[in-house]
């Protein structure tokens, strides 16, 4: 009791009521035991991380991390399906609780939203035509005019066109199903986007002449995006990924949907929508 007590009066009178503050923290883990749920914002469309089943479900690496979660927190995951242009704007207004589709951690998102990882790495690699491919000694040799590349609107994809490739066409895209698309039809000569997801593709459309340039064209590690006001939310967030890890659940997910690809069957094949 008396501990208690010379807790609350050091909060109060030495610090301003700060460390108070702090400990009363916890509006997002509020709000998840509140509505009994975890909510992940994810586009979906961004194979192994988050992709729609030709069922209809979402599955992935990503996704796999968000359901663990959700039931080591005795709560639902409930997903919510967002362009991810949208995912950042949706998670500062706290209609999701947590974001994730490979994202990449950088200064300027850092600025907007709080980063729990890294969880993993990745990089902006080359998918395209074979002769293409064929043609390329280092990676700057993309940069060239009458090039027609297709990348993800605000990703870091675009970034990477806009500094590294600038003679290069770049193609935007609202979804890289979109992309896929244009790259199936031949309206485009290939697509910058993480090298995970270039090589899902690249397994998936072989027989179509494409293939993966295998020099990557940055180095990024990846993270999931929480708010920034709940210290507890992300504290349980690190707990939960270091222990992952320490257990090996992590590397056995990363074996299964990075190189496996049993899964990969299941996906919609976007050929048929080619055309459309």
């Amino acid at each position: 009791m008396r501990l208690a007590i010379f807790f609350i009066a050091v909060c109060l009178f030495t610090y301003g009521g700060k460390l108070c503050d702090f400990a009363a923290a916890g509006h997002v883990i509020d709000r998840i035991k509140a509505n009994g749920e975890l909510v992940l914002g994810t586009p979906g469309d961004f194979p192994p991380f988050s992709v729609t089943s030709d069922q209809g479900d979402l599955i992935g690496f990503d996704i796999s991390l968000a359901r663990e979660l959700a039931k080591s927190m005795n709560v639902n995951l409930r997903i919510v399906r967002l362009p991810f242009h949208e995912l950042i704007p949706n998670l500062e207004e706290e209609t999701v609780d947590m974001i994730m589709s490979g994202l990449s951690i950088t200064p300027r998102r850092n600025m907007e939203i709080a980063f729990v990882g890294p969880y993993g790495n990745s990089g902006q690699a080359f998918l395209g035509r074979n002769d293409i491919i064929e043609s390329l000694d280092e990676p700057l040799d993309l940069n060239r005019e009458g090039l027609r590349i297709a990348v993800l609107s605000d990703t870091t994809a675009e970034m990477t066109v806009r500094v590294v490739l600038p003679k290069a066409e770049a193609i935007f895209t609202t979804s890289l199903d979109q992309a896929l698309i244009k790259l199936l039809n031949n309206e485009i000569d290939g697509i910058i986007s993480d090298y995970p997801f270039c090589k899902v593709a690249e397994f998936r459309y072989k027989e179509r002449g494409f293939s993966v340039y295998e020099k990557i064209l940055s180095y990024e590690q990846l993270g999931i995006g929480v708010p920034a006001g709940d210290p507890l939310f992300i504290n349980l967030l690190e707990n939960y990924l270091n222990l992952l890890i320490g257990s090996g659940a992590l590397k056995a997910m990363q074996e299964f949907w990075f190189k496996s690809s049993d899964w990969i069957v299941s996906l919609p094949d976007l050929t048929v929508l080619k055309d459309f």
